[in-house]
């Protein structure tokens, strides 16, 4: 741009002063140059901008630049998730853009496409969020949602190379907020997909042709056959001429409360959904997420005794003292308004651990499929092929898995999620005599929406090892564990500590710390993907031989001495029974036990329960103390529970240190369990089998397939034979789509479900 100054001003005017009358013109023409709303505290390479704020139609500003959307078909203005957001209503066309030039990429261009959406039900066609179709070229890309209400990114060169891509696992058609992202990373030919922060599709191509062309940007639809049309709602549609780091991704989502750079008021919406279980002396923490600028600020108005949050960042904080149900109302507020949430916390009484127990899979079942997490509703499961074998364990039952595919998942794991600086431990027990021909894992998790992977386990000759990788891939790589070979026959406990604050992880064997060392991690962990438990979802799956027990995770840092403890507490106490029955005879329940070698045993006190969780103590059994010969016990439950009761034996030690048996499960007809096998499993299309043993003889039960969803896809009437055995066929066609089905039974005395995997 060049200036000229009227001769009037420069005659009249020294050499300073022309100097200082061109920096105020120049300043001049680029604040009349950029939109009046442009803003600061947006993410660099941001290049449009549409709030989507208006009030009424017609034209829609873009805080980013100069250009502005039109439309012909124009949505309507609603209220939005930030500020004001606009209604498509499925018809073409709707909004366009025609300044081009910062869609014009090229084969190895850069670029982030970012908006908000909310939309529900289905269409019988795609429908598209923006998107551009060229009609000078076969050039075409378009970002939006399928049929089954998923994420899709479309993109093709001139040349029309390319492929679509579709996040499955996420639906975005709930009619609730979902952030939506795509990254296109020109130099690593990556293209990335993300719903909520994480990555649900990724893949790398190399484009021959660039993506130019002379024809419009649409929004809401797609100039293309019949049109395309979204039907939903639109916000915050954001372009850069970057691509973003996955951590800005996470941070642009953060936790659903999102990172508003615009210039509008925004009332606040709290996003985050409320944690709603608790354990007395266990420390409660909520993050309460809300939209709002300026950022909200937050009270309890509505709180137990005791229960306090942080009025700037929102995180609740809470020791229970006592079980019970705890009503909670929380509000988020700024000058533009107020939003409230109101939800009820249920405590259960705590089972003797110190503060900063998050997790604790005991894995005492008898059977699964679900493997119960004391502390949280975060349950492991597995389907019917991958099952551990319930045994014995160090305290109470345990799981042995095969080494081959056994394994169990933690889908809601968000415990897990540490950040970058977060203290945490994770303690277990095991006991192995398996090949350790390759690593194999006893909990652990490859992120499947970043390079996060981490995992506790065995190196190839049995040593105790922990890998800690970001979602960055971040961090050492110990090339094999350290301290003794744990594949002996013994029962082991292993320990991960990490202090974030320090930057030290260390890994303990038996009290005993045999490796550490110490970084400072650049980004966090988090993932959507499942923590695995006795394998690792990534390669072969590093599946685990032997008995696993006592799974937890801390939210602390437990000290050397505390793990040493831990340790003397379970191993001192252990005294292996030879075996514990129960039977039903004559109106009682008679329980026996034998032990092979007493040393220094006080007594059992033999507890049962209607769940396997809420153990009541029924009588105490003396021990002979010190022993070396092969003793029997015995113990009669005169008034067993009606249905079915579950019993075990602690068993205590003179100096007070105690430990637990197996358990049993004992009903009218003693010792039994329902056998409910579904195979082939998984499957892609044929007949599967369900068999059942141990249902009521006789009876008629009830059968259903139903999807995730509820939707009933089967359902019939089964007859149960006088052996308590049943089986039915089911057809599984290519109406089913692939995923999870629930194949459920329902009798007089129980209900059992398995899941039903479907491939295509």
């Amino acid at each position: 741009m060049i200036y000229y100054i009227p001769t009037y001003i420069s005659r009249s005017l020294g050499r300073a002063q022309v100097i200082l009358w061109l920096c105020l013109a120049l300043l001049l023409q680029v604040a009349t140059a950029l939109p009046a709303a442009a803003q600061t505290n947006c993410p660099d390479g941001l290049v449009h901008y549409l709030g989507f704020d208006e009030t009424a139609s017609g034209t829609y500003e873009d805080y980013a630049s100069d250009a502005t959307a039109t439309c012909s078909t124009c949505p309507s203005p609603e209220a939005g998730l930030f500020s004001g957001a606009q209604a498509f209503k499925g018809r073409s066309p709707g909004v366009t853009i025609s300044a081009l030039e910062q869609f014009e990429w090229g084969p190895n261009s850069s670029f982030t496409i970012e908006l908000w959406m909310k939309s529900s039900g289905s269409s019988s066609d795609n429908q598209v969020f923006i998107g551009r179709d060229a009609k000078d070229s076969n050039m075409m890309w378009w970002l939006g949602m399928n049929t089954d209400g998923f994420a899709q990114f479309d993109l093709y060169d001139r040349s029309r190379t390319g492929f679509s891509t579709v996040g499955e696992g996420v639906k975005i058609n709930d009619n609730k907020w979902h952030h939506i992202v795509v990254v296109r990373d020109g130099r690593l030919r990556l293209n990335k997909l993300y719903v909520d922060g994480y990555k649900v599709a990724g893949f790398q191509y190399d484009y021959p042709d660039n993506f130019e062309s002379g024809s419009p940007v649409n929004i809401g639809f797609l100039d293309l056959n019949n049109g395309y049309g979204y039907n939903g709602l639109l916000d915050e549609l954001m372009v850069y001429n970057r691509d973003l780091t996955e951590t800005e991704v996470r941070a642009r989502y953060n936790n659903g409360s999102g990172s508003y750079c615009g210039p509008q008021a925004v009332k606040p919406v709290i996003m985050s959904e409320a944690v709603t279980y608790g354990v007395v002396n266990q420390k409660y923490t909520y993050d309460v997420q809300a939209v709002g600028n300026p950022a909200p600020v937050y009270a309890l108005e509505a709180a137990p005794a005791g229960m306090t949050i942080n009025a700037s960042t929102g995180e609740i904080s809470w020791i229970p003292s006592a079980a019970g149900s705890f009503p909670v109302r929380v509000t988020a507020s700024n000058n533009a308004g107020a939003d409230q949430q109101e939800f009820t916390i249920s405590v259960k009484q705590g089972v003797g651990e110190k503060t900063g127990m998050l997790h604790h899979w005991m894995l005492h079942e008898l059977r699964g499929p679900v493997y119960k997490d004391y502390y949280t509703p975060s349950h492991a499961s597995g389907t019917d092929s991958s099952l551990p074998k319930a045994v014995k364990g160090v305290v109470s039952g345990g799981q042995e898995f095969d080494g081959q595919d056994d394994g169990l998942d933690v889908e809601e794991s968000q415990n897990f999620n540490w950040a970058a600086d977060e203290n945490f431990s994770i303690e277990l027990w095991m006991r192995s005599t398996g090949s350790t021909s390759g690593n194999r894992v006893l909990i652990g998790r490859d992120a499947k929406d970043s390079e996060a992977h981490w995992w506790l386990g065995l190196d190839s000759e049995g040593r105790a090892i922990f890998t800690l990788l970001d979602l960055e891939w971040t961090g050492p790589r110990p090339e094999s564990g350290s301290g003794p070979k744990l594949n002996d026959g013994k029962w082991h406990q292993m320990v991960a500590v990490r202090n974030g604050g320090s930057g030290l992880t260390e890994v303990y064997v038996d009290g005993e710390r045999v490796g550490s060392n110490s970084f400072r991690y650049p980004y966090g962990f988090s993932s959507s993907s499942p923590v695995n438990i006795g394998y690792l979802n990534d390669g072969n799956g590093y599946h685990y031989g032997g008995i696993l027990d006592e799974v937890k995770l801390f939210g602390r840092v437990l000290s050397a001495e505390e793990v040493k403890q831990r340790y003397e507490e379970v191993y001192d106490a252990l005294t292996e029974l030879v075996r514990f029955e129960g039977e039903y005879m004559n109106g009682a329940v008679q329980l026996s036990w034998e032990t092979l070698v007493e040393a220094g045993l006080s007594h059992f006190e033999v507890e049962r329960a209607p769940d396997m969780e809420t153990f009541e103590k029924l009588g105490d059994v003396a021990a002979a103390g010190n022993s070396n010969t092969q003793l029997a016990y015995t113990f009669a439950d005169v008034a067993p529970l009606p249905e079915i009761g579950y019993y075990r034996l602690k068993i205590v030690n003179e100096d007070g240190k105690y430990t637990y048996s197996n358990i049993v499960a004992v009903e009218n007809k003693g010792l039994k369990t329902t056998y409910f096998k579904v195979y082939p499993n998984p499957i892609n299309v044929g007949e599967v089998t369900a068999s059942l043993h141990g249902l009521p003889a006789g009876e008629e039960v009830q059968f259903t397939v139903a999807d995730l969803r509820g939707r009933i896809l089967l359902q019939q009437q089964l007859q149960v034979d006088d052996l308590g055995q049943t089986q039915v066929k089911v057809p599984v066609t290519t109406d089913y789509r692939a995923g999870l089905y629930m194949l459920t039974v329902i009798s007089s005395k129980r209900v059992v479900s398995r899941k039903l995997v479907v491939k295509r």
